[in-house]
């Protein structure tokens, strides 16, 4: 299992979607979610979701634009269809026999019981070697998701952290095992 962690904007997302090119270029199927930020006019007004195996995208989450909306996480509303499509998309990785399975990220709200926290959840009960789960999540939950690992008995994590403003992808080096 490898978790790539950095700040808001280091990179963690152009990493894991580098890893997973480089991972299918040698031969290994991938799966799961990328949730790649999306800007306007330079200014960052939400995410989308990527379907790493179907190479599908859609919006995920948006800037709340009127007053009257609440937003879900900080400023941002989620779309119920793609939270639900994320989580299958990442069940089907598991069960699938995939390689390689990614969640990006894993976040406050799925430490709470909500976004991708059913398919992790799956992933963790059901992910087996040689298969290989990438986890995104940013520093301040490393020790809180070190301690869910723990208590599901998984092995130890490969912790790959991300420099500020690191978008070259080299964290991970060529790291991907044929």
């Amino acid at each position: 299992m490898k978790v790539i962690t950095g700040k808001r904007g280091s990179g963690k997302t152009t990493c894991l979607l580098a890893y997973a090119a480089r991972a299918v270029q040698k031969g290994r199927s991938v799966g799961g979610v990328a949730t790649p930020a999306v800007f306007e006019n330079g200014l960052r007004i939400g995410y989308d979701f990527i379907d790493l195996r179907q190479g599908t995208r859609q919006p995920l989450a948006r800037i709340v634009d009127s007053p009257d909306e609440t937003p879900t996480i900080g400023p941002y509303r989620f779309v119920e269809a793609a939270v639900i499509a994320g989580n299958r998309a990442i069940i089907a990785g598991v069960r699938g026999g995939l390689d390689i399975v990614t969640i990006d990220e894993v976040g406050p709200l799925e430490f709470r019981g909500g976004g991708w926290a059913p398919a992790f959840q799956v992933a963790l009960a059901e992910m087996r070697q040689p298969k290989e789960l990438v986890i995104v999540v940013r520093p301040a939950l490393v020790a809180e998701l070190s301690k869910l690992l723990n208590r599901t008995l998984k092995p130890p994590f490969e912790l790959i952290e991300i420099p500020d403003a690191d978008t070259s992808a080299s964290a991970l080096g060529s790291g991907v095992d044929s």
